[in-house]
């Protein structure tokens, strides 16, 4: 591109150029320090501004665009406090894979090693673990060509943000360059960035379906990389032709639709306890939330093939027997192609018993979970498992599970999970492996624009989701997210924990609601949130929930606002999170059976198979033994 010697640019105004270029609509700011000549500068240029509350939620909300769109998310923030506040959003979307931009507004170089000025937050150091990469731009002419770079790098896989700081240096006159500096490295692209679609290696490709046709139990699961390669269309029919069991994760959840029996996701370690060989398409197996690779989710008697779209997601924990690296939509077409050659267009009867048992085993588990929630039917105080119960008929009988679920709370998410139903891809938002909190009314401002208002959001938050976002319901209240906020009250940060586990030992002042983990009790927080412009709703007794639900909804899709509801709970209710062997034995660790409160020796007697009591210090043992005998 020819340009003119005497011709300057604003870096700035390029920068918004370049952003409208890549297809942004939205950015996620908070003004402050020399973001708010970018602020400005991007509006001009037509960029919608959302600015929200907190740093954090402009991270969530950057987050749950990627995650939805598959673009990048768009944010930017300020120094000092902006800056390390940011933080907690891209450690999120950094987990989950969600391809993001942040442009960071940072204080000079002059600041550099000062105790003020805001000098000691610098984007380099303070993001280079948690993001694709950071960079630090202090002159004009490298700025252009760094943003540029990292809208494409967001969306490499493995996909994931990517952030740009520029310095005050570049503010007033330092913004204005000749052309031929700002474009160093850079010319404003006339195409846009190719999905990388590399096909799989054939010979593998054809490998890996004949070793799951060889199979006499075999499983699928699937998780976000799937999704953001856009493989529903293709993965649904390979499952189809194949019959083959698929459980579908994290934000790829409903790939597979949750009603289709073939979904194995409501009875995960049943299934894969009898499998013997599993296909793992596009999942980080190594994180906590998949067991790290381990049992039950993913036993060592079972063998595995990984496909994958980069080698650097491949688990090493798993006994794999083949690995395919690629773009994960073009080899499942390849997959496809190899069943269409080998004749292939029904599933194998030597699954039949196999698909049956996978059928009965999800459906039980079903019936199990409402078996357990009747005896909670009109019973007081109302439990969260009947709320989660509730929420999800609702949004089956009256919306056909077509809406966004973010789940941003402890016990309440814990719930919830058991029962929302994903028929699609892209429609369940969670904390990734962070398991942060205060993340859903953030994520619910991107979910209801990306989606333009048209279908129902539901939150479900606790006590300290709310405490630690919860002020960005008022921006969602300013850009009419039709968002529902079911605020599970309990009055506490983890219901049951503490009580069942350390009350005993930790009571330094003797006052349990300062002890403990609780919060103020009873408040009724929906009364200050339709001072923000909210509808709201109460409720206590199990026959308010499900009419407060359909009203909340339908009232934040009429009148374009959100809803809150807030609902009393069990305080008792212990999270389903701590309900197995893994909690006695942090317990074990440190404190002694003596020390374990009433309730939580019930617990640990109830959870803990006998088999597993003699890994267990010398006074657990006895503890269990003579509880056991009882």
């Amino acid at each position: 591109m020819e340009v003119q010697a005497n011709e300057t640019v604003n870096v700035l105004e390029e920068v918004a150029k370049l952003a409208k270029r890549e297809g942004v609509e939205y950015v996620f700011t908070l003004p402050g320090g020399n973001e708010i000549t970018l602020d400005w500068t991007m509006q001009r240029a037509g960029i919608k501004r959302v600015m929200l509350r907190h740093e954090q939620a402009c991270g969530f909300a950057m987050d749950a665009w990627g995650r939805l769109s598959r673009r990048p998310g768009f944010a930017v923030v300020g120094p000092g406090t902006g800056l390390t506040n940011f933080t907690t959003g891209v450690v999120q979307a950094m987990s989950a894979g969600a391809p993001g931009v942040g442009i960071v507004a940072e204080s000079g170089t002059m600041d550099d090693d000062l105790l003020g000025g805001q000098g000691l937050a610098r984007s380099e150091q303070q993001f280079a673990g948690i993001t694709k990469w950071a960079r630090r731009v202090t002159y004009p002419t490298t700025l252009l060509f760094q943003v540029q770079r990292a809208f494409r790098s967001a969306v490499t896989q493995p996909t994931g943000p990517a952030v740009v700081a520029y310095t005050n240096e570049l503010m007033g006159g330092g913004l204005i360059v000749p052309k031929a500096q700002a474009y160093t490295n850079y010319t404003p692209a006339g195409w846009k960035p190719d999905i990388f679609d590399s096909q799989g290696n054939p010979a593998k490709v054809e490998k890996v379906v004949r070793w799951l046709l060889e199979a006499e139990k075999p499983a699928m699961v699937a998780g976000h990389a799937a999704h953001q390669d856009d493989c529903q269309d293709e993965m649904r029919e390979f499952v189809r032709i194949l019959g083959l069991p698929t459980s579908t994760r994290r934000v790829a959840r409903g790939m597979i639709s949750e009603l289709d029996p073939l979904n194995y996701q409501k009875a995960r370690g049943q299934v894969m306890a009898q499998a013997d060989r599993c296909l793992v398409f596009g999942i980080k197996v190594g994180s906590y939330l998949e067991g790290f690779g381990g049992p039950n989710y993913y036993p060592t008697t079972c063998r595995y093939a990984q496909v994958m779209p980069t080698p650097d997601m491949t688990c090493l924990a798993l006994n794999t027997d083949i690995e395919v690296t690629g773009n994960l939509k073009m080899i499942l077409k390849q997959m496809l192609e190899v069943l269409k050659d080998m004749g292939i267009k029904s599933p194998p009867d030597k699954w039949n018993k196999w698909r049956e048992f996978v059928a009965t085993t999800t459906k039980a588990s079903l019936d199990r979970q409402n078996k357990r929630t009747e005896p909670m039917v009109g019973k007081s105080p109302l439990h969260p498992d009947l709320v989660g119960r509730y929420c999800a008929e609702v949004l089956t009988d009256k919306y056909n599970d077509d809406y966004i679920g973010i789940i941003d709370g402890f016990t309440a998410s814990a719930y919830f999970t058991n029962w929302n139903v994903a028929q699609n891809t892209g429609t369940v938002l969670d904390a990734a492996e962070t398991i942060g909190i205060g993340h859903g009314p953030g994520m619910a401002v991107a979910a209801g624009l990306y989606t333009n208002r048209e279908k129902p959001i539901i939150v479900v938050m606790g006590d300290g989701g709310l405490g630690a976002g919860g002020m960005d319901i008022e921006t969602c209240v300013r850009w009419n997210i039709p968002a529902v906020f079911i605020h599970e009250n309990n009055d506490v940060l983890m219901a049951g924990f503490f009580e069942s586990c350390f009350a005993k030992v930790a009571k330094p002042t003797g006052d349990i609601n300062r002890d403990s983990w609780q919060v103020t009790h009873k408040v009724r927080y929906d009364r200050g949130m339709a001072d923000l412009g909210c509808h709201t709703e109460f409720v206590e007794k199990s026959e308010q929930v499900k009419p407060a639900i359909e009203k909340a909804i339908e009232v934040s899709l009429r009148e374009k606002r959100p809803s809150f509801i807030e609902a009393f709970v069990d305080p008792d209710a212990m999270s389903t999170l701590f309900s197995g062997p893994a909690l006695a034995f942090m317990l074990a660790g440190s404190i002694t059976w003596d020390d374990v409160p009433n309730r939580g020796k019930e617990i640990m007697l109830r959870t803990v198979p006998p088999q597993m009591t003699p890994m267990f210090p010398q006074d657990w043992q006895e503890g269990f033994a003579t509880g056991q005998k009882k």
